[in-house]
């Protein structure tokens, strides 16, 4: 049985990613430090309790800035695949906290490189972004197009994390797969999040709000279509790539309202705000590469994704919506 570190394994991504690894059999070890930088830790308690009943599933309660620690959990699980998923992920505090984005999202990813390179990880996938794109009026975005105009320190986090990995791979030649991750959403999800913001607020009779004018789109990807092609690249080393995942139909946000109340069979109401300047304004993918290497494509669409998630929102979050 071969040995899977998952970073940040507790959360809203590699939470659903461990699920899908153990039921291919894999040993899935999973390092997360349970941070409130985003939400309540007790929704990652949450993800992992339903996993540790597996008895394939080991959990570090692990900082990956910590390289001691880290190194510890390296040398006693021996893994031979790395999916690095962990980080800080909160555009618009990017903004007001950017030393914290540097130090967690290029600092910890240079621990994971020189830990994986030190144990002979055979494969290693790091989660990137599509916010490295910035705001490119180039459509679909293509991964050879400029990615060097973000608008965020967590955008340029990651795009640096994508320079750092070819380094490793030109000097150490490691296997290391850079996934741009277009607008996960689905079960498990994060509450900071627009999809599940939206959808607790419609369940409960809330007021949502649409920024700007409602145009703004974004390539919402159901997160079971990006664990699938986050284990097709973990399955398959590459030397080193960087591939789009992304739904390849950009969604705007009044589009997304109607989906919501299609889905829910209610009215949502609606405010606007204005928009954020460290928000893009289009996000749309060219999955071109990821059918070529990966043999990956989306399989489900906008609609019964939303179908899932409200599914889910209500038997796990909202127990008193009917």
């Amino acid at each position: 049985m071969k040995t899977v570190l998952v970073t940040g394994g507790a959360g809203f991504i590699g939470s659903v990613v461990s699920r899908e690894l153990l039921s291919k059999d894999y040993r899935v070890v999973c390092v997360d430090n349970f941070t409130d930088d985003l939400y309540d830790p007790a929704l990652k308690e949450d993800n992992v309790k339903r996993l540790s009943g597996n008895t394939n599933f080991i959990l570090y309660r692990t900082d990956i800035c910590n390289f001691g620690e880290l190194g510890d959990v390296f040398k006693k699980e021996n893994p031979q695949f790395v999916v690095h998923l962990a980080a800080r992920a909160n555009t618009r505090k990017a903004v007001e906290e950017p030393r914290s984005y540097i130090d967690v999202n290029i600092g910890g990813t240079l621990n994971i490189l020189e830990l994986s390179k030190e144990h002979g990880v055979a494969n290693i996938v790091i989660a990137s972004s599509s916010s490295v794109y910035g705001n490119s009026t180039n459509m679909p975005l293509n991964e050879n197009d400029p990615a060097d105009r973000a608008l965020s320190p967590y955008g340029m986090s990651k795009r640096a994390d994508e320079i750092l990995a070819f380094t490793y791979h030109h000097n150490f030649k490691m296997n290391i797969t850079c996934l741009r991750y277009f607008n996960a959403y689905g079960e498990n999800n994060r509450p900071d999040l627009v999809p599940y913001i939206w959808g607790n607020l419609i369940l409960d009779g809330g007021e949502i709000e649409v920024s700007g004018d409602g145009s703004r789109s974004r390539d919402y990807t159901y997160v079971g279509d990006i664990a699938d092609g986050t284990i097709k690249a973990m399955e398959k080393p590459l030397g080193f790539e960087v591939i789009n995942l992304g739904n390849h139909r950009p969604v705007s946000l009044k589009e997304l309202v109607t989906v919501f109340e299609v889905v829910t069979g209610l009215q949502a109401k609606v405010k606007s705000r204005p928009s954020n300047k460290a928000s893009v304004e289009t996000t749309y993918a060219d999955i071109t590469k990821a059918k070529k290497l990966l043999d990956w494509e989306p399989t489900t669409p906008i609609e019964e994704g939303i179908e899932k998630l409200i599914t889910w929102l209500r038997d796990n979050r909202l127990k008193n919506i009917v």
